[in-house]
């Protein structure tokens, strides 16, 4: 098979296969295996766009931040829906100093079942 000259050689990756992705955001990968995570929220964002690593954007995104985190959580519906039932509120400010869990729960997303990171408490 012939060699294919556009790819230059890279590095092999020994360690583990997170820390040489784009991992700006908290994701499964991050608390799989770890149960529920209680983390305690620092504050909410609102982003009016925003780029990933892959090149594609998406606007008015809500990034939740943990005192124990140095990675936000991307906000769904799901999520946020959780977090209003767990602080009692849906005035974002409010949930500041507030202790929720993560977990990785297995959803039906995309047309497959796939990890999601989920607040469950």
């Amino acid at each position: 098979m012939a060699k294919d000259k556009g790819i230059p050689k890279g590095e092999v990756i020994v360690d583990s296969i997170t820390k040489h992705m784009d991992r700006r955001f908290l994701s499964s990968l991050d608390l799989m295996g770890a149960g529920d995570v209680s983390l305690t929220i620092d504050r909410v964002e609102h982003l009016t766009s925003i780029e990933y690593a892959n090149g594609n954007t998406d606007t008015n995104v809500i990034m939740l931040y943990f005192k124990e985190s140095q990675k936000p959580l991307s906000l769904n519906v799901t999520n946020i829906k959780a977090i209003v039932a767990i602080t009692g509120t849906n005035k974002a400010g409010e949930w500041t100093g507030k202790k929720v869990k993560l977990a990785v729960k297995k959803v039906k997303a995309f047309g497959k079942m796939q990890d999601a990171v989920r607040v469950v408490g």
